[in-house]
Parts: structure tokens; C-alpha cells; sequence
């Protein structure tokens, strides 16, 4: 049964979303209004009609809801992209996590939402990009992220990590830092959207004992299915970055 102040995604007969928290309040559509109210003691699935007769679905928002939904400051690293990294190191709930360039919070908030009980502990040179990823992070109420007003490049207080995560103009240069912090068998990962990135952090990351590097293009070609003339969306296949992964050993 749905509660005030519970969280609930609306969806519209087109398929457009509402990320929303269930008050006494009116919400207006171009489909019409909505009094947000009659949802309480409803159930998820259940759909409720605006004041022109359409029936939006009430369903029960899950992370990925969260992130595409989340207010963005800077350009902000693709889901599809984000779960490669719980793919290619292996992350799981009570591990620790040191994450560099929150921007909006979107890889922080799936960061901590893999690896709760555990922390993650984020940072970011930039005030105002930090209070936007924490306020994206407090609203799926998420308790397990301490962030840090701290360059990076400087060093890593915390020991024992196991992942360092790295969305940096210059990755390369918290290579050793990152070495210093992981424990045996943790993994270092940088995105970059830039060849010349990946090449220098690879270059860096041959200095230290790591082992199990690799780069991947991640590339997104969604699909138009038709029953005549399925093709891709669009011509060309979408580069959104390079992933490169490292282990310590």
C-alpha cells in the first residue's frame, strides 16, 4: 500500500514518466490534472485517471528511475556504461569504493547502491557539483556516501579500497595514489571520453603492479523495431567514452 511522502513513478499513455513524492497536491499535465492525494492506499500497478480521463500507471521507481530522472550539473556517465564497471571488477555489498568527479551523483548513487553496507567516499574540487550529488543521493535516501571537497591528484586518505573509480580530465595522475589505497586484488577504473586519456593512464598504470588491463569502447546502438524496416534509431553507432580497468596484485 502507498504511503504520503512515499516516492512513485507516474507513467502517461505516451510513456512519459514523473518521478514524484506522494503529497496532497495537484499535479498538472498536458493530459490533464492529477490529485496526487487520491494515490494514498493504492497499490503499485494500480493507475489512477486525470481530470481529461487518461489513466497514468503508478509503478515503483528503482534506481536506474533515480538516475535518469536525477538533476544533472555536468555531462554525467550513462547507466549502460556505469554497470560495466560492477561487471569488470566484481564489486559487491560491504565493499569500499573511492570515487573521483561525482558531477551529479549518478555513478555515486550506483556505486552505493552496489556495494551497501559499504561506503563510498567521493570527491569532487567543485562545492557546488558536490551539493547537487548529494542532494540527487539524499533523495533516494541513500546514508552510505561521505563527500569530500578534496583534489584527488593530491592523494587518497582512505587505505584498503576496493575501487577507486576515476571520471578525471587527467586519470593518469591518481594512478600511484591509487596503487598506495587499494588492497591486493582491488581494481583502479577510469572513463574518458578522449583515446589520448587512455593512453596516458595506461602508460602510468604500467609503472605499478597491476595486472588485468584492459580498454573497452562503449558504444550504444539502440534499435527501432518495426514489423517492416527494423533499423538503428540512428546512423551511426553512439561512442559515449572508454573504460579502462586495472587490478592490483
Amino acid at each position: 500500500m502507498i504511503t504520503e511522502n512515499d516516492r512513485i513513478l507516474l507513467v502517461d499513455p505516451r510513456g512519459k514518466k514523473y518521478l514524484m513524492t506522494v503529497t496532497n497536491k495537484i499535479f498538472h499535465t498536458n493530459l490533464g490534472k492529477l490529485d496526487i492525494s487520491e494515490i494514498i492506499g493504492m497499490s503499485y500497478g494500480d493507475k489512477i485517471q486525470s481530470h481529461m480521463g487518461k489513466n497514468f500507471s503508478i509503478i515503483k521507481p528503482n534506481i536506474i528511475d533515480y538516475i535518469y530522472m536525477m538533476k544533472k550539473m555536468p555531462q554525467t556517465i550513462n547507466p549502460d556504461d556505469a554497470c560495466q564497471v560492477i561487471a569488470n571488477t566484481g564489486i559487491s555489498s560491504g565493499d569500499t569504493v573511492v570515487e573521483a568527479g561525482a558531477g551529479s551523483g549518478a555513478m555515486t548513487l550506483l556505486l552505493s547502491y552496489t556495494v551497501f553496507p559499504g561506503k563510498v567516499y567521493s570527491y569532487d574540487i567543485n562545492e557546488r557539483f558536490l551539493k547537487v550529488a548529494k542532494e540527487n543521493i539524499d533523495n533516494y535516501g541513500k546514508e552510505n556516501v561521505e563527500f569530500k571537497l578534496k583534489d584527488i591528484y593530491e592523494g587518497i586518505d582512505e587505505k584498503d579500497i576496493d575501487l577507486v573509480s576515476l571520471d578525471l580530465p587527467e586519470p593518469h595522475r591518481v594512478v600511484g595514489h591509487a596503487f598506495e589505497a587499494l588492497r591486493a586484488g582491488g581494481f583502479v577504473f577510469s572513463f574518458s571520453p578522449c583515446i589520448e586519456q587512455v593512453i596516458d593512464f595506461r602508460r602510468e598504470i604500467s609503472k605499478y603492479d597491476y595486472s588485468e588491463v584492459k580498454t573497452i569502447e562503449t558504444i550504444i546502438r539502440e534499435y527501432e523495431v518495426k514489423e517492416r524496416g527494423t533499423r538503428p534509431k540512428t546512423r551511426m553507432l553512439g561512442h559515449t567514452g572508454f573504460m579502462t580497468f586495472a587490478r592490483k596484485i
